[in-house]
């Protein structure tokens, strides 16, 4: 009689554990749901007729609780993406300085040889890396007054530039759209608080 109910408890257990693992694959498979499967099962699911309102209630909150699980996801993935972002955009700043003060160095560096150079009377030294020399430059023009400069040597340029954000406040304000710009009042954009 005991070997009959630890038989019996023995089977019920190992049909409890087959149970539990035919779940927890279940539970696999709808985790790996991508967000646009998700999103289109939705009206599927619901438009089926075949399906009990209990049970179309029962899919609806397992598809609510993923699409929360997978928002929560993208929303993750977009900050730690921005971060990374700003993060490149701060490297790229401290670069950018560095790489202008080592121009900055190297210029003040050359202006001393050169000096040091034109004081002891010296335009070429040769070395085994190359060769130092002081050769003059092509003739450079300072700008001291403008307006004193004849016209002959001024060129008037014009630049259009198009006020949107006027359109924008006199189409809110009137309603009214000028020729030649098309107002968009559809897109839309995905905002991460």
């Amino acid at each position: 009689m005991e070997d009959d109910i630890f038989a019996l408890i023995k089977e019920e257990c190992e049909l409890d554990d087959a149970w539990l693992e035919e779940k927890e694959r279940e539970e696999r498979k709808m985790n790996n749901l991508t967000l646009y499967q998700i999103t289109n099962s939705f009206p599927i699911l619901m438009e089926n007729e075949e399906i009990s309102e209990e049970d179309k209630s029962k899919i609806q909150e397992e598809l609510t609780l993923l699409l929360q699980q997978k928002s929560q996801n993208i929303i993750g993935y977009v900050k730690n993406i921005e971060l990374t972002i700003d993060a490149m955009k701060t490297e790229e700043k401290r670069i950018s300085e560095q790489r202008k003060a080592l121009e900055n160095r190297i210029q003040k560096f050359k202006d001393y040889v050169k000096d040091c150079m034109e004081n002891n009377n010296i335009t070429k030294i040769e070395t085994s890396l190359g060769v130092l020399s002081i050769a003059k430059n092509p003739i450079s023009i300072e700008i001291l007054d403008e307006n004193q400069i004849p016209q002959e040597y001024k060129k008037e340029v014009t630049e259009i530039k198009i006020l949107k954000d006027k359109i924008k406040n006199d189409f809110k304000e009137t309603g009214e759209i000028p020729d030649g710009v098309k107002i968009i009042t559809t897109n839309k954009s995905l905002r991460i608080k």
